[in-house]
């Protein structure tokens, strides 16, 4: 069923277009301005607030453990048959919520690690094995969680409770009985957009400066203002393509190919590099990560001055958290039918083993290249040339032509994939009533896919450096944190109170019959 006019919240959508174009005309009229006063708001906030981003993450995954391995787990999201395999499942929600990211991040984050110890090492060696377990930290099991804290209560609000709403306001009101103020309800709606096309606009900040600078070195095209706009035309013409074309024959398909250009690209760079270093690397990151896990949750280096907590793992977290609106949501849409504990385990279980090689591979391979001298991986970093770094590593492989086309048609289908998954979730918000299949209205898809491409646009015209663009994703979500941590307990209280007396056998039969209900 598509969505029809009458069934689009007109006012939330004008209200969002609005805020969205009103900071775009700000920053361009007064960009140094608005560049000062980002950077001051997020020194401000990660230095006071930091602590206040660990915790939601802790407690948020000790919510979502419980719920994975107890009876609730059980519970069955629409259906006995899942819509998606587990891989599907895996593969789009990994283009939607990290894709275009890891890209960008994946040969050089690991040099900004070493050049940043933690915990007091020295030793050269130990300064690398622990940059690969903060990228697979990172990027790992607390992210996914971030992720599930939305999409978990916006699953059994639609699948369980039959709320045929996607926006945060109408799922929050659910638990409270409808008692939830209007004012109330139209302000963290409002939120909930501008946070995911805060998110949208991180990626595609970091994303295009990447894509003009390496199609400069292979095509010799000139990389400046008018290439990056060029970039973002031709990316939205093609998610806008596969936005209408639906999530099945469009998203699946594509998020399919991204992820078989992202295994062979990484194949290549383990073949060509150093294979038995990056496979011992990657074991003893895991390592790190998993003995160190606790530690780098809650390190906030208080009597440090590094501020590596504040300006990595709680700008991460933020990351993480702005984009969970809509991931969550997408989320949503591609669990139909799975368990609840299967769609926690598969993504966080998955997740991190997809960071892993991704980072372990991709920043063993940089970090090997700095190590010997091959190329100068701080100076470059320390010049603020990071998409100059990532070209230079590229450059030192084998056909590196063939390495750097591959990597950019990797990069770009990942931030079309990503904006696909967004366009739908921004969609899913502002439509009404939903069928039982979260179906929506593939034009109005395509309007928010042509909203997308603004922000970035306006990224590229005032010239924004990488710490104003942290700073969107971490000032956002500010607001939002403690409203998604009372969800994510209400939510917890609601199965507790539904299913409290069945064992997870009823459990699964009861949910399996409600969703049978609606084919009826």
């Amino acid at each position: 069923m598509q969505a029809k006019k009458h069934q689009i919240d007109i006012k939330l959508t004008i209200s969002s277009f609005a805020a969205v174009l009103l900071l775009g005309i700000v920053a361009v009229i007064a960009p140094e301005a608005t560049k000062s006063t980002m950077g001051d708001m997020l020194s401000f906030t990660i230095t006071n607030l930091g602590s206040a981003f660990l915790w939601y993450v802790v407690i948020g995954s000790l919510i979502l453990c419980y719920l994975a391995f107890t009876k609730y787990g059980s519970i069955r999201l629409g259906g006995a048959v899942p819509k998606f395999s587990h891989y599907k499942l895996f593969a789009m929600a990994l283009c939607a919520g990290m894709g275009a990211s890891t890209m960008y991040w994946g040969y050089m984050e690991s040099i900004y690690y070493y050049m940043d110890p933690q915990f007091g090492i020295v030793d050269e060696a130990m300064k690398m094995e622990y940059a690969t377990a903060f990228n697979i930290f990172h990027w790992g099991a607390s992210g996914w969680f971030i992720y599930l804290m939305v999409a978990v209560p916006f699953g059994i609000t639609f699948y369980i409770k039959k709320r045929r709403n996607l926006n945060l306001s109408a799922v929050l009101n659910s638990f409270f009985d409808d008692r939830l103020p209007v004012w109330f309800m139209k302000v963290i709606d409002l939120l909930f957009i501008i946070t995911t096309l805060a998110a949208t606009a991180l990626t595609l900040g970091l994303g295009i400066p990447m894509i003009s600078y390496n199609m400069g070195v292979l095509t010799g095209l000139p990389d400046n203002l008018f290439t990056g706009i060029g970039i973002i035309v031709g990316l939205s013409i093609v998610f806008s393509m596969s936005s209408y074309i639906g999530i099945d024959k469009g998203m699946s398909r594509m998020s399919d190919a991204t992820i078989y250009l992202c295994i062979l690209l990484l194949a290549l760079t383990f073949l060509v590099g150093p294979s038995a270093l990056i496979a011992n690397n990657v074991t003893n990151g895991v390592g790190i990560m998993l003995t160190e896990f606790i530690r780098m949750s809650l390190n906030t280096d208080p009597y440090g001055n590094t501020l590596f907590p504040q300006y990595w793992t709680i700008f991460f977290w933020a990351n993480w958290i702005s984009y969970a609106p809509g991931v969550g949501v997408f989320i949503t849409k591609i669990a139909q039918g799975h368990k609840l504990r299967d769609v926690i385990l598969t993504l966080v279980i998955g997740g991190t083993i997809g960071s892993a090689l991704i980072f372990g591979i991709a920043g063993t391979y940089t970090m090997n290249l700095m190590a010997d001298g091959t190329i100068d991986a701080v100076g470059l970093i320390s010049a603020g040339e990071a998409t100059k770094l990532v070209s230079t590593v590229l450059g030192t492989m084998p056909f590196p032509s063939l390495m750097t086309a591959l990597y950019l048609l990797t990069l770009i289908l990942f931030c079309v994939t990503t904006l696909d998954g967004t366009s739908y979730s921004l969609t899913g918000i502002v439509t009404k009533n939903l069928d039982s299949e979260a179906n929506v209205s593939p034009m109005f898809r395509v309007f928010w896919c042509l909203l997308l491409t603004v922000i970035p646009i306006v990224f590229l015209l005032i010239n924004a450096q990488l710490n104003i663009l942290k700073s969107f994703p971490v000032l956002i979500v500010v607001p939002l944190m403690p409203i998604l941590l009372v969800l994510c307990f209400k939510a917890t209280q609601y199965v507790r109170t539904t299913f409290g007396d069945m064992s997870a056998e009823e459990i699964e039969r009861y949910t399996i019959q409600l969703a049978e209900e609606d084919k009826v």
